[in-house]
């Protein structure tokens, strides 16, 4: 069973490699975005936007992404975890400056 993490506890040392495709998907099912925005609709609708301005919008979408890969068989949530990386990242940092 995978443990949810909150944002606020949420570390640079949370975030797996690229490369480990179990330890992403895993990372990706820490946040539910259907609790987080109040249904599928919400969190489709905020993936969508691609806002990016905060955490809970980042970890949506590599969410919605690996929710989505898991319905069809592919492994694409890997690719959106990637380009999402740096921007956890940077947000993270700026939490913690």
């Amino acid at each position: 069973m995978i443990v949810p993490i909150s944002n606020e506890a949420l570390s640079l040392d949370s975030l797996p490699s690229v490369e480990d495709k179990e330890a992403v998907f895993a990372f990706a099912m820490t946040f539910n975005g259907y609790e987080h925005f109040g249904s599928l609709e919400a969190a489709s609708k905020n993936a969508r936007m691609r806002s990016r301005t905060t955490l809970a919008d980042v970890r949506n979408e590599l969410f919605m992404a690996a929710r989505g890969s898991r319905h069809v068989g592919n492994d694409r949530y890997l690719s959106t975890y990637a380009e999402l990386l740096p921007h956890l990242r940077q947000l993270l940092s700026d939490r913690l400056a």
